[in-house]
């Protein structure tokens, strides 16, 4: 990824405060050129262990290391791609408003899967009432689903647990006025509420992270790669799940109802 001199933007490049390339990098209507690094072909390099990390910084480059992160959008033909940032989740961040301190959600577009470069624009830039994002889902063609991962730090200076929000692709998010829609307001079930009272008593850490969110249908082929069909939820192949992780571990099913 390059910022607007042209130069790569690194982990060393965002190390000082609000540096430059974070604060472009993070600045609505900026768009910025991105360009694949192979950082190990294991035809090449063998397949001996090595950290990713460490490799992508020697080559300038960052890794793609969570793919729940990340949706391809559905009949894009894999040429738009939805991702997050999840953010330093304290309140008290000098970059939460300015630098994604909060966490973005940011497009990248190709003119095709194979190409070797794109554009990279920031979507959303996060907020006190939504931050922490975390797990991806398509929903339908044109709304994502992102659901929160904000910490016990975050929960105790908000006052609030995680939430779940669908976001619009094609709404301007540089408008205050538009907002993603909740779908889910988090609680503490029964193991994590002993947890949050005691101080960690059973490692469950106290918040119910919601994690796992997916839209499927099932197709266990090529075809069901997440991002090659179009979402339909209530025709009774389409289903919608989360994880409530932490506490007792439960998934659940997101049931439409009354749908028009």
């Amino acid at each position: 990824m390059l910022n607007g001199k042209g130069e790569p933007i690194t982990c060393a490049s965002q190390e000082a405060l609000n540096s430059p390339d974070q604060l472009e990098l993070h600045t609505y209507g900026k768009s910025l050129t991105t360009k694949w690094v192979t950082i190990h072909d294991t035809a090449v390099d063998g397949n001996a262990p090595f950290v990713a990390t460490d490799l992508a910084k020697a080559a300038k480059a960052t890794p793609f290391k969570r793919p729940e992160n990340g949706r391809f959008q559905p009949g894009s033909k894999f040429k738009t791609f939805f991702f997050d940032e999840t953010g330093d989740t304290n309140a008290t961040s000098p970059e939460n408003a300015s630098a994604g301190g909060w966490c973005s959600i940011f497009k990248l577009s190709q003119s095709g899967p194979s190409a070797s470069s794109g554009k990279l624009t920031m979507f959303y830039r996060c907020d006190e009432a939504h931050a922490g994002i975390d797990n991806a889902t398509f929903v339908s063609k044109n709304q994502i689903a992102f659901v929160e991962d904000a910490g016990d730090t975050l929960h105790g200076q908000r006052n609030a647990l995680d939430s779940g929000y669908v976001w619009d692709v094609n709404s301007d998010y540089s408008n205050p006025a538009n907002q993603p829609v909740r779908w889910l307001a988090e609680g503490r079930d029964a193991s994590a509420t002993l947890d949050a009272a005691n101080g960690g008593f059973g490692s469950n850490e106290g918040d119910n992270e919601i994690t796992g969110a997916v839209v499927s249908d099932g197709d266990t082929d090529t075809n069901g790669i997440l991002g090659a069909k179009l979402p339909n939820l209530g025709n009774g192949e389409w289903r919608w799940f989360y994880t409530q992780q932490h506490g007792d571990n439960r998934t659940y099913e997101v049931v439409l109802k009354n749908r028009h």
